[in-house]
């Protein structure tokens, strides 16, 4: 999304297979509705680069999100 955040604010932190995730909710300057954001806690790393969720993402989402994460890693071009 092109827009501009308008305010984040951390809604949740909850542990997946030993990962502490945080997800935060974003709203827009120029763009109605909600936004949520997943974050690794120790890394900072957002996992929802590809796409935000429209709700806040329940605990199957959240393992489905890093079981995504790790098959790319793994089908990543190792230099």
């Amino acid at each position: 999304m092109g827009d501009k955040v308008n305010s984040e604010r951390l809604v949740g932190t909850h542990t997946v297979r030993g990962r502490t995730l945080e997800v935060h909710r974003l709203t827009w300057r120029d763009a109605p509705g909600l936004s949520y954001d997943v974050v690794d806690e120790a890394t900072g790393e957002l996992l929802t680069i590809d796409e935000s969720f429209d709700e806040a993402p329940t605990l199957d989402q959240l393992h489905e999100l890093l079981e995504a994460e790790q098959q790319s890693r793994n089908n990543a071009p190792r230099p």
